[in-house]
């Protein structure tokens, strides 16, 4: 009987010991790879929006003033107008702005969207990576405790 209680105290340590694991490194490392990858998801969008305005530019001409807002900080916006279009400076990253012609920073925003693409794409990759660890060590939660999780439940057939 001694033995008995022995191992079912072992299997409920084993049981603490991975639900641990699960709730505080797996999901904490979950929620750190979707916020990053939000992040790029934000600047792969602010650069969308700046290639988009660029290419507007491009279609107005050199010659044609644009009429804009400009914000000076906390939300308080200043009408400017731009005389000289030919010329755009881009943060390019650590606080580093380069100047740009319009064709120029066209073909960085390309190529920044797409570098920035393929790094949210491995954030996409390691979050399924801890999901799927998660749904293992929950599958195997609960046939240590002896549940039966995996019962099919009756699906409509919606390709015969």
């Amino acid at each position: 009987v001694s033995t008995q209680s022995t191992g079912k105290s072992a299997i409920q340590e084993k049981i603490l010991k991975y639900e641990k694991f699960a709730d505080e490194v797996l999901k904490n490392d979950l929620k750190y790879v979707l916020e990053e990858r939000d992040k790029v998801y934000d600047e792969i969008a602010e650069y969308s929006k700046l290639q988009t305005t660029i290419e507007r530019f491009i279609t107005l001409g050199k010659d044609t003033p644009i009429k804009s807002q400009i914000d000076v900080g906390c939300n308080f916006y200043m009408q400017t107008i731009v005389k000289d279009k030919q010329y755009i400076f881009i943060d390019i990253g650590m606080g580093l702005h380069l100047q740009f012609t319009f064709e120029e920073a066209l073909r960085f925003l390309g190529k920044k969207i797409d570098q920035l693409t393929a790094e949210s794409e491995k954030f996409t990759a390691k979050s399924v990576d801890i999901k799927s660890r998660i749904k293992l060590i929950l599958e195997a939660l609960a046939e240590l405790q002896g549940l039966n999780v995996k019962e099919k439940i009756p699906q409509r057939q919606i390709f015969s």
